[in-house]
């Protein structure tokens, strides 16, 4: 009840904190639901199956008013199971953004998430409730805070602070054998960033580019051996228009990046003390371990392309992190109901920030296609009627160190007659930050994590009361850290909706879902789900 209440307030106290006017349009629909799911090995490795029975309640609510806009999509599924040998689980699936607009110039922004996610350390997990589930995580995280811009003559001026909270929770811990601690996956992450900046626009007073002078300030605070990592950087940028449709931008600065954490609790001879759990311990008489340390000149060019207002492409390359940095953005409407997205990205970050910045960057108005029985893969959200979407990279590992992470995704969505579709590829690679605890000690110091990830979806509408939906999931995981094989995950799911009225509604849903590779066993587990849903 506690995890209940948790992850309800992070989601539905997103309207009280835009603090919605009483002219919005807003509905609101909560709803209670009732479950009956199977669930086997369809491989034979494992002769039980076992039967759940499931009850959920959840909450869709959309804000549509001259100040607020904003959706939010919030369930929570509890699952008895008919066998002693099966314990009873639970999941929080939500997500909520809004945005409140009290002026032209000032804006409260608030985003919230809760799902599960695959665990860190290369370990599979095909899936969440079902099948093989010691590798997964419940996450619950928050972004929050106000942004200013407005304009002073030619000059234009911004500012922004956000407040970022994540928690990890229910996931099972590592344990290294003897000698070795047991590595905890639970953890929470405190963020707050703030970003300020103040330029022109090419010609604001007769100049033939565009000036802008910014900086910015971060700090993350994770509780596992109290570690942060401080980041600060100032810079000035140049843009130059050199046709209608592009322009050339630059920009130099400096920056300086420092992770920390507490040394551990050892005793005389080098070798960790650890809890009644075998977890490591924080030792606060000592003086902090640099784990990265990192400054100097920052610099980048680049080209942005607008040859319609429907379309865009920034790209730019550089030195950042004392090393050479890519990073760039193409956004295209194909046309009013489809539209692509892909971005490349390559920051050092913690997995709360990363996963909270992304959830900021997403749409205030979404489609809900995540499938009625619950998966490990599905990573992005797609835009609602064609709209743009975005995709979710820190889903793919969590993990309570700071690492440098980089890739690319895209995203892509439409809607056509009474199809709509979604598509969403990444690739993600993370160089691991932790500390050095000693040669007895195990760490993942200077390990690298990768991935790729697909997840897809079709819904065809076949009347006005029933619909069809179809998804897929894969991805592939790949991790030095215990020199384990790399492995597949990967399943799908056919589901059937039909409406019996205002307020009653029953789906049927078939899942499959495997892994392969590491040297094991993979199962394949079927799930076969029913469910009848009140809303009130």
């Amino acid at each position: 009840m506690k995890r209940l209440a948790l992850s309800a307030a992070v989601l539905l106290s997103l309207p009280a904190f835009v603090a919605a006017p009483a002219s919005a349009r807003t509905t609101i629909r909560p709803y209670i639901e009732a479950q009956q799911v199977f669930s086997a090995d369809l491989t034979g490795h494992d002769q039980d199956a076992v039967t759940y029975t499931g009850v959920a309640a959840g909450v869709d609510a959309t804000l549509d008013g001259t100040h607020v806009q904003g959706q939010i999509d919030y369930r929570y599924d509890h699952y008895f199971s008919w066998s002693h040998k099966y314990r009873d689980t639970d999941t929080h699936q939500g997500l909520g953004v809004v945005t409140y607009k009290p002026t032209q110039s000032l804006s409260f922004d608030a985003a919230g998430l809760a799902t599960r996610a695959s665990g860190g350390f290369g370990r599979r997990a095909p899936g969440y409730v079902f099948g093989d589930t010691t590798n997964t995580q419940q996450i619950y995280t928050v972004q929050a805070g106000p942004s200013y811009a407005t304009r002073v003559g030619d000059v234009g001026v911004s500012a922004d602070y956000r407040f970022g909270w994540t928690k990890t929770g229910q996931g099972s811990d590592l344990d290294l054998g003897p000698g070795q601690p047991v590595l905890q996956n639970d953890f929470t992450t405190i963020s707050n960033s703030v970003y300020a900046s103040v330029g022109t626009d090419p010609g604001g007073y007769g100049l033939p580019v565009g000036l802008k002078l910014s900086g910015g300030a971060n700090r993350d605070e994770v509780h596992f051996l109290d570690a942060r990592l401080d980041s600060v950087f100032a810079r000035l940028d140049a843009t130059m228009p050199v046709s209608d449709t592009v322009a050339l931008e630059g920009g130099v600065g400096w920056e300086k990046n420092r992770a920390s954490s507490r040394q551990i609790l050892t005793d005389a001879e080098g070798n960790a003390i650890l809890d009644d759990h075998r977890h490591l311990q924080a030792d606060k008489s000592k003086k902090r371990q640099l784990t990265y340390d990192q400054d100097g000149l920052i610099w980048d060019v680049g080209v942005l392309w607008r040859p319609s207002s429907r379309t865009s492409l920034e790209v730019h390359g550089g030195r950042r992190y004392g090393e050479t940095v890519v990073f760039g953005k193409f956004e295209h409407q194909i046309n009013p109901s489809s539209a692509v997205e892909v971005v490349a990205y390559d920051d050092v970050t913690s997995f709360g920030r990363q996963l909270t910045g992304e959830i900021g960057a997403l749409p205030n108005s979404f489609n809900s296609f995540a499938p009625p029985i619950p998966t490990t893969l599905a990573g992005c959200v797609f835009g609602a009627n064609g709209g743009q979407g975005g995709c979710l990279p820190a889903l793919n590992s969590v993990s309570s160190d700071f690492y440098r992470s980089r890739g690319v995704w895209a995203n892509w969505s439409a809607q056509r007659g009474l199809w709509t579709y979604g598509i969403g590829v990444g690739y993600d690679h993370r160089h691991y930050l932790a500390p050095v605890y000693g040669d007895s000690i195990f760490g993942v110091s200077a390990a690298n994590d990768q991935s790729v990830t697909i997840n897809g979806v079709a819904v065809r509408k076949l009347s006005a009361s029933s619909s069809v939906s179809f998804n897929g999931l894969a991805a592939w995981y790949d991790s030095d850290a215990f020199d384990t094989p790399a492995y597949w995950v990967y399943g799908g799911s056919v589901s059937y909706y039909r409406d019996f009225g205002r307020h009653l509604s029953g789906t049927a849903s078939v899942s499959a879902s495997s892994s392969a590779g590491d040297n094991r066993d993979n199962d394949v587990i079927g799930t076969a789900l029913v469910s009848i849903r009140y809303t009130m």
